[in-house]
């Protein structure tokens, strides 16, 4: 199967952030989501084998989205949680750090995390977002599939809203 290497430019960081941080960010770019475009209520939920899912009913994440910039949607929307795509990032990171499996889906691709080298630098190993065609090119939204996730994780971070 085919796959493209996106560098997310991080070794480590946020030692002091837990899991539920992480779960957090993705909560909180999921009601984004659901308030900029209007889509369905998001669902959090855990499926029959005790896999986490986080899903919104939006535009669907795209690799673009694992930049930091400015994102003046956001920016001029008051109601925002997000701005800058930095919490995405932070949030991939904290998962890997935390021995949390991560398995993105959107129409537009299927994204997993790994540690490899940085390319033209192989001294320098830091996280990359492994970006697959997607599984489902009809996908409505962005789900994120969180493997290594327990309850109070999840219900801590539900907390922080």
């Amino acid at each position: 199967m085919s796959y493209k290497r996106f560098d997310l430019n991080i070794e480590e960081i946020l030692e002091h952030w837990d899991v539920s941080h992480a779960i957090r960010e993705v909560i909180a770019n999921a009601l984004d989501e659901q308030f900029l475009t209007k889509t369905r209520d998001i669902e959090i939920f855990k499926d029959k084998d005790g896999v986490w899912h986080i899903r919104d009913y939006g535009r669907g994440i795209r690799y673009e989205h694992l930049t930091q910039k400015e994102n003046y949607e956001k920016l001029n929307n008051p109601y925002s949680i997000g701005k800058f795509g930095i919490g995405l990032k932070d949030a991939l990171a904290t998962f890997y750090r935390r021995g949390v499996k991560v398995f993105i889906k959107s129409k537009f691709g299927d994204i997993t995390i790994d540690k490899l080298q940085k390319q033209g630098f192989e001294d320098i190993i830091t996280i990359h977002a492994i970006i697959y065609p997607p599984s489902d090119p009809n996908f409505v939204g962005t789900e994120f599939i969180l493997e290594n996730v327990n309850d109070e994780d999840i219900e801590k971070a539900k907390d922080f809203f």
